[in-house]
């Protein structure tokens, strides 16, 4: 039996015309690769690539047969509501064996609004 990981993760933001805006996503993807051998990577709603159909793409290549797309936003808008429904339609369309499926935003999780309370109480 192979050992090769058949699930994978991507972190889904924004993007920015800003480079250095994806410096903190970055982050975030070292430290689970630090945390995890399952494949991860970083994707972008715009102005940055690649895109979630290429980090998709780039994933089905790699064999991966289920992704779970992770929206890095803090709020439910029209993005996490609208776009990223539309996106992974599309993407299950083009890869029909692949188990896709999306989690809540980060900022709906108790740990996080958790973590930025704290973070803000003691910011001086």
């Amino acid at each position: 039996m192979s050992s090769f990981a058949t699930t994978g993760t991507i972190l889904f933001a924004h993007g920015s015309r800003d480079p250095q805006w994806r410096l903190p996503f970055e982050g975030i993807l070292k430290k689970m690769q630090a945390l995890s051998s399952s494949p991860t990577s970083l994707a972008f709603l715009e102005c940055m690539a690649p895109t979630l159909e290429q980090a998709i793409d780039d994933m089905v290549s790699a064999g991966i047969k289920q992704i779970t797309v992770v929206p890095i936003f803090l709020a439910v808008g029209s993005h996490v509501r609208k776009d990223l429904p539309i996106l992974l339609a599309a993407a299950r369309l083009k890869h029909p064996d692949l188990v896709l499926q999306a989690s809540a935003a980060i900022g709906e999780q108790p740990a996080i609004q958790e973590a930025i309370a704290l973070f803000a109480l003691t910011a001086r």
